[in-house]
């Protein structure tokens, strides 16, 4: 079945924090919303499965018409249908970007090319500018009466996780799946009138799933000839 609770946290983030490890490592973030409610966005950086390294796509100039169905910015968490027509994302059927795109990174290394420092770069800029607006797709977790955040410790624990492709599974995490149920990261910054957008996925996930259950195997493909793109400027 797919995930439970998919939808989108508007926010604005105020801090974040790296994990290494080659258990479950993830990078964290932490943010706020207009009524003072904190929120943990935990990002896998390491699959559970082989190959472990994700793909990754990033655009610092993302324009696509979902931008225009997402929530006020600063508004909390939106619960989202996973049906087209909606700020729901698909990566296979939304034409958000170009699959072709995406690189594999590690997690962490010694350079500044790898997940961790990507990620940072997005998420510092967007601390660093008051005005930002961030957006997490994903799955919500919490939140959790008297139970303090794991990470950043404020209460009650509560966020979103999942930020991530959530289709084409295999294995336990095929139940995962759906249509119209994958994660992301943008972040708007109205002073530049401009998007960003952060894109994972798994290796082990395939792009040719099922229409109707997200399940690997069917003849979908992500970008159907003729079909209309995002228009999209990579960042590296």
């Amino acid at each position: 079945m797919p995930i439970s609770d998919y939808g989108v946290l508007a926010a604005s983030a105020v801090d974040r924090r790296r994990e290494g490890g080659t258990d479950t490592p993830h990078y964290q973030i932490h943010l706020r919303d207009e009524q003072g409610t904190d929120y943990r966005a935990a990002v896998n950086v390491l699959s559970q499965q082989a190959p472990p390294d994700l793909r990754y796509f990033a655009s610092e100039d993302f324009r696509h018409p979902v931008t225009a169905l997402l929530p006020k910015a600063g508004s909390g968490w939106t619960a989202l249908p996973s049906r087209p027509g909606t700020a729901s994302l698909d990566f296979v059927r939304g034409h958000l970007f170009d699959p072709a795109a995406m690189r594999v990174l590690p997690p962490d290394g010694p350079g500044p090319d790898d997940l961790g420092d990507q990620l940072d770069a997005h998420v510092r800029r967007a601390i660093g500018d008051s005005s930002a607006a961030v957006y997490v797709f994903g799955q919500r977790f919490g939140p959790e009466p008297g139970v303090p955040d794991k990470v950043f410790g404020f209460l009650p624990g509560n966020g979103v996780h999942d930020v991530h492709m959530n289709q084409g599974n295999s294995g336990r995490f095929k139940a995962d799946d759906g249509v119209y149920q994958d994660g992301a990261l943008l972040i708007h910054f109205p002073a530049e009138n401009r998007w960003a957008a952060v894109f994972l996925a798994f290796q082990s996930q395939s792009w040719h799933t099922d229409d109707r259950t997200g399940h690997a195997g069917s003849a979908s493909v992500p970008h159907q000839p003729g079909a209309p793109r995002p228009t999209t400027h990579p960042t590296h």
